[in-house]
């Protein structure tokens, strides 16, 4: 079989077991009976299946299709096949050979065992496919090791670099770089923040004499957006302060074919000594695939730097880079000095630098004479658990024979028992003689289904008629962009692809000019709806509109709000009406207890707290909930749980480790990947004010120290802290009462600096002695800050100290004396009427109102995210 550019080579014969389950599916079909099973059970069971199965079962229906080819399912089939990598038998290795053809090249694969009948090693493999217009005797295998399941090869002839799954078997041929250059070096990585492979190429000694960059990076992502078929300069290039450094680097990459290694998110090239005067203290030079930034890793202990270098001691493969065990390793071939020994010694940290000798391999015994014997000798990886006896360690051996014959030799080495083993010897026959034979032929099969490309679907979407459709959609509001989804088929995978969603965010939000919108009244299932504000500005609310249950917003996140009640959570997304709901009623729902009617206001819902994250590297949003069961300030005994709710899926709430502090009734701030809430001084052992932070990324808690100006609570303290995101940053907040005024102070770069003083004195419907007042954003153009308060919102201008109101509820007349019955108010005309202070009429008649709001404003993102799930199949068959 031979392969093209974007073609899958998937096996003629169907098995056994297919016929049995076609002809049960058929079956089921004509008597009207179906095996049927949960969403999540048949997708427990398919995410197991090895790829060639799962192209099988694209065929059973469209939903299943649909299913087996989204990205959802390729990301969990291969965290299924990472946590079976363990257990499951040792996987495949895979070699490439020339044909007789010349202009292609044979793809093969075999076990990792001699062969069952004579014990020998095997002299061949069972043929892939083949890689048609590669020049068979001049390609080499670039990723020893794949690359989230991707090989990456090289013709030296045609200077063309090739990406394969060998798994799908789909190949295809990267377009050419524009750069001529005499030396370079390119490695395979993948960006798990976007889930892109990155083909990062570095070229020393450019041809063109205009240019005087010694050094040049440039980078190729061949599931970019909208690919454009070329190469583009890295992010950041290559700091000058590195430049010989690079330069070195791709010389001994070049000279002595040396490969960089993916391992740890980069790209790491090794240094030779022998390109410096002195040995210098780094030696690998390292390239950050996510944030294309260069950085130098510490020497290994037997280099000694400042030493003047030898450049014997520095012959072809006597040092190389290694992954092994997903940590970047060093293997130091000891013959050449004498010894009949291979080392292998692994990073432990990459801060420190410290190395550590792993592996010593002994070469004395009589089956390690042919590897002393090889011209070329490379260590390409393991396979099995670390701690287990069936881990072996990959050497792969090359020797030019006679005339055009090489013999190439794969082995396999037992730490435990320091036994070597050969399983695979081949000739090959070359029809250049002269020519080197390239170093490596092998690599290893990893069970996934990453495509190599952008799919056809998407290449049509290229043209110059869908980048002006494209164009036209960014400009269209969210609503009208999700409807001309219909339009037709080119257009639906337009609006629907992961890049268009990017780049409508992107270009909707770019002036990050704070957007309002208003939650109010629906006769809709949700009971509450959005309305944009100068919508809701021209029209007065009415009695009718009064929102029946009272919600808490979040700030947007990633395009994406939440809307809180006290017994549900729902996701949305306010442009388009996206909406999904999440139980909340927490463990143990029967010891909850009501909050206590003073610790109500505009910003709580009940006995909890809720915030809204996201996990950056699977894109995917994340409600944080911590539920109350007990809190008592009188003793300062509490009972807390925390829940974590994963949005892209249908399964419950899963319960998490509480956090270290108490936590109080505002809401947290989201930055960058973090949750903040200020915690609750009246609760537990400290009464100091402290920051209660989460990582989702390392699902851990910890504690942020608070502004050294904030003063310790006490009982006879009567401000509020809460902490806020303003421009990115987090943001504490001391509202002080008495004086009337909020200090903001930000958090930048490990350091607590004031942010702003807002005076509210003059602004009564502001007070902090009658309402909790939020700072929400900051007008980027103006610099004037956005208030909350839920009732009202206004700017305010930090020069002049007042406040522009944008919205008031207080204008439009909502309460009537069946809602003041409705709350069981004391009549003042009744001789059992309670008698208060000024002061606490007004706090009390503020708990009231926060119950009698007909809208509620929050802020959005113009964008299109929601998550959608195939259609659940009715029937396993």
């Amino acid at each position: 079989h031979s392969s093209s550019r974007g073609h899958d080579i998937m096996p003629r014969e169907v098995s056994k077991r297919s016929r049995i389950m076609s002809r049960i599916h058929m079956a089921n079909a004509r008597d009207g009976c179906g095996a049927s099973l949960p969403y999540e059970m048949i997708i427990e069971v398919l995410q197991w299946l090895p790829v060639k199965y799962v192209y099988r079962f694209r065929a059973i229906c469209r939903s299943w299709a649909a299913l087996l080819s989204s990205d959802e399912f390729r990301r969990t089939h291969m965290a299924a096949a990472k946590a079976a990598k363990r257990r499951a038998p040792p996987a495949k290795l895979l070699y490439i050979s020339p044909t007789a053809t010349f202009d292609s090249t044979a793809v093969y694969s075999c076990s990792f065992s001699p062969s069952s009948s004579s014990g020998r090693p095997r002299d061949h493999g069972d043929l892939l496919f083949t890689i048609d217009g590669a020049r068979g005797n001049y390609v080499e295998v670039v990723t020893p090791a794949p690359c989230n399941g991707l090989t990456l090869l090289y013709d030296a002839l045609d200077t063309a670099y090739y990406i394969c799954n060998a798994a799908t078997r789909a190949a295809t041929r990267l377009p050419p770089s524009t750069d001529v250059a005499c030396d370079s070096s390119a490695g395979l990585g993948f960006d798990a923040r976007t889930d892109e492979h990155k083909v990062v190429r570095l070229i020393n000694g450019m041809l063109n004499p205009k240019d005087l960059d010694p050094v040049r990076c440039e980078v190729y992502t061949p599931r970019g957006s909208y690919v454009d078929c070329r190469w583009r300069p890295a992010a950041r290039g290559v700091p000058s302060s590195l430049h010989k450094f690079v330069h070195a680097a791709v010389i001994n990459a070049s000279c002595n074919k040396l490969s960089p290694v993916f391992a740890n998110g980069c790209l790491h090239w090794l240094m030779t000594p022998a390109s410096f005067i002195t040995t210098p203290s780094v030696a690998i030079v390292s390239f950050s695939v996510a944030e294309e930034t260069f950085t130098c890793l510490r020497s290994p202990p037997f280099w000694v730097p400042g030493a003047p270098p030898t450049s014997r001691n520095w012959s072809s493969g006597e040092v190389e880079l290694l992954e092994l065990d997903d940590q970047l390793c060093l293997v130091r071939n000891r013959m050449p000095h004498g010894s009949n020994t291979l080392e292998i010694w692994k990073l432990l940290d990459y801060s420190s630098g410290d190395w550590l000798l792993n592996h010593r391999i002994s070469l004395s015994g009589h089956l390690a004479r042919d590897l002393r014997q090889s011209q070329i000798l490379r260590v390409i990886g393991s396979f099995g658990s670390y701690r287990s006896s069936r881990k072996k360690i990959i050497i792969t051996t090359s020797m030019h024979k006679i005339f055009n014959k090489y013999q190439k030799m794969v082995h396999t080495y037992d730490p435990r028992s320091e036994a070597l083993e050969t399983i695979l010897s081949i000739t090959e026959t070359h029809s250049t003689p002269h020519y080197g034979c390239p170093t490596s032929r092998f690599s290893f099969i990893q069970e996934t289904l990453a495509p190599v490309h952008t799919t056809d679907e998407e290449i049509a979407l290229s043209s110059d008629l869908a980048k002006a459709t494209r164009e036209i959609l960014l400009r269209l509001p969210a609503k009208s962009a999700i409807r001309s989804k219909f339009v037709c088929k080119q257009w639906f995978r337009l609006v629907e692809s992961k890049n268009f969603i990017q780049s409508y965010f992107q270009h909707k939000n770019i002036d990050r000019k704070p957007k309002v919108m208003l939650v109010v009244k629906s006769t809709g299932r949700l009971g509450f709806s959005f309305a944009p504000l100068n919508k809701c500005l021209q029209e007065a609310p009415s009695r009718s509109t009064l929102l029946d249950t009272k919600v808490v917003c979040s700030k947007p996140c990633h395009g994406l709000n939440l809307v809180s009640t006290e017994t549900k959570d729902y996701l949305c997304n306010p442009c388009t009406g996206f909406h999904r709901g999440f139980s909340n009623l927490g463990p143990n729902l029967h010891l909850r207890s009501r909050m206590p009617k003073i610790e109500e206001h505009a910003f709580t819902v009940g006995n909890k707290n809720v915030g809204l994250t996201f996990n950056s590297l699977t894109r995917e949003h994340v409600i944080v909930e911590i539920f109350y069961h007990r809190k008592d300030f009188e003793s300062r005994q509490y009972d807390m749980s925390c829940t974590l709710h994963w949005c892209n899926t249908a399964n419950a709430a899963q319960e998490h480790s509480v956090p270290p502090l108490p936590v109080n009734d505002m809401p947290p701030a989201y930055v960058n990947g973090m949750l903040y809430w200020m915690n609750e001084p009246r609760l537990g052992q400290s009464c100091e004010w402290a920051i209660v932070s989460f990582n989702l990324a390392a699902s851990t808690f910890d504690v942020v120290p608070c502004p050294s100006w904030f003063a310790r609570w006490s009982s006879r303290n009567r401000c509020r802290a809460f902490v806020v995101e303003l421009e990115g940053v987090l943001c504490a907040v001391l509202a002080d009462p008495v004086a009337d005024k909020l200090d903001v102070w930000k958090l930048e770069h490990g350091r607590w600096d004031r942010a702003y003083t807002i005076h509210l004195e003059a602004s009564p419907g502001y007070s902090l002695k009658t309402c909790v007042v939020v700072p929400l954003a900051v007008d980027p153009d103006r610099g004037k800050i956005l208030l909350n308060t839920v009732r009202k919102i206004g700017l305010y201008d930090p020069v002049e100290q007042t406040i522009e109101n944008l919205y008031s509820l207080d204008q439009v007349p909502v309460a009537s004396s069946a809602h003041l019955k409705f709350l069981d108010m004391p009549s003042t005309s009744s001789g059992d009427s309670l008698t208060c202070s000024k002061e606490e009429s007004v706090a009390e008649m503020n708990r009231m109102d926060s119950k009698l709001i007909t809208s509620v404003p929050m802020l959005y993102e113009e964008s299109l995210a929601c998550y959608s799930f195939v259609r659940k199949a009715n029937c396993l068959w």
